[in-house]
């Protein structure tokens, strides 16, 4: 278990309905953060070597650029070819990956920004049946953690509410932040809630949530960080930027698309497999 992966599970209790503070988000991160800093100082020879190696080969993925060029002013690390999807009927489809996720968010950016560090799920805190992934998202402002999940009708017919949020502020809240709250709105395609936590005791941290719950049962979740994920450097996390990515009706208008489904089109997986082994 690594400090993102700590993250992303304690996120995805919040999808599931937790309402977890922010402090307990980065609590058990800070932990797994001093240790890794112990270890870190002991694998930097080794994974400078590996690193070099992987560059000379060429297999290094670098941040990739998503609906359109890259962000002005951060010339590419480097070139990435990625291989056109083979010539299978559209009509075709297949169950969904957290690859063809990957690439349903990539189509509903805003060109500009860049992706990188894409981990696919199931992780060990993923609910059954449910896809999900992390990536960093970067919009030319500082990268930004992002946690996503498609959910299938919950058999309980559980739903989720605004009570679950944690609005508490644990220490500052950074200069032009979001304010904590929590609104719904409802119309004939389900119900979507928008979110946003408290601060975190240390580095003003918050996250932003935006779930969709379909009349049909399925629901989508994206919970974007104002902020990378908690590292070793900085076990509570850093902010990096005072609002997380985009605003919150860009994020209700990807929320809302069509194109999350269970089944998706065969070269929409396809394609995602292609851009997710640039990214990992």
């Amino acid at each position: 278990m690594d400090l993102e992966h700590d993250l992303s599970r304690l996120l995805g209790e919040s999808v599931d309905g937790l309402a977890s503070p922010v402090d307990a988000i980065v609590a058990e991160a800070g932990v797994q953060g001093r240790r890794l800093r112990r270890r870190r100082r002991l694998r930097i020879a080794g994974a400078t070597a590996v690193v070099a190696a992987l560059a000379i080969a060429g297999a290094v993925a670098v941040p990739r650029p998503v609906g359109g060029p890259a962000v002005t002013g951060t010339p590419p690390a480097a070139t990435t070819t990625v291989a056109a999807p083979s010539p299978v009927t559209a009509a075709v489809t297949v169950p969904v990956t957290a690859e063809a996720m990957l690439k349903v968010l990539a189509d509903l950016l805003p060109p500009g920004g860049k992706l990188g560090k894409f981990r696919p799920g199931p992780f060990e805190w993923t609910r059954a049946a449910a896809t999900d992934f992390t990536v960093e998202y970067d919009d030319g402002r500082g990268a930004a953690h992002v946690y996503v999940v498609l959910s299938p009708p919950d058999p309980k017919g559980a739903s989720w509410n605004c009570d679950q949020v944690d609005l508490t502020d644990r220490g500052a809240r950074p200069g032009g932040a979001e304010p904590a709250g929590c609104t719904s709105t409802t119309d004939a395609v389900g119900t979507v809630f928008s979110a946003v936590t408290g601060v975190g005791s240390d580095g003003g941290y918050y996250f932003r949530k935006v779930r969709l719950e379909r009349v049909d049962g399925t629901s989508v979740d994206l919970v974007v960080g104002n902020g990378p994920a908690p590292s070793p450097e900085h076990p509570f996390g850093l902010a990096s930027r005072p609002t997380p990515p985009l605003t919150t009706a860009a994020w209700q208008a990807i929320v809302r698309d069509p194109a999350w489904r269970t089944e998706v089109p065969a070269t929409t997986a396809e394609a995602g497999a292609a851009l997710a082994a640039t990214l990992r």
